[in-house]
């Protein structure tokens, strides 16, 4: 019993982390997208301006 009772409080716990994280990440999530796109299109215009 104590096994099982140390393992939901195990689960418990890691579930509070987890929504602790995605409240502190979710708000980034629209800018790292952002981000994300703007270096993906400059790398391809560095890309094409200088290959052979």
């Amino acid at each position: 019993m104590k096994k099982a009772r140390s393992f939901l409080l195990l689960l418990l716990l890691a579930a509070f982390t987890i929504r602790v994280l995605w409240l502190a990440v979710e708000p980034l999530v629209p800018y790292v997208v952002s981000m994300l796109a703007i270096v993906l299109v400059l790398g391809f215009i560095y890309h094409r301006m200088t290959r052979w």
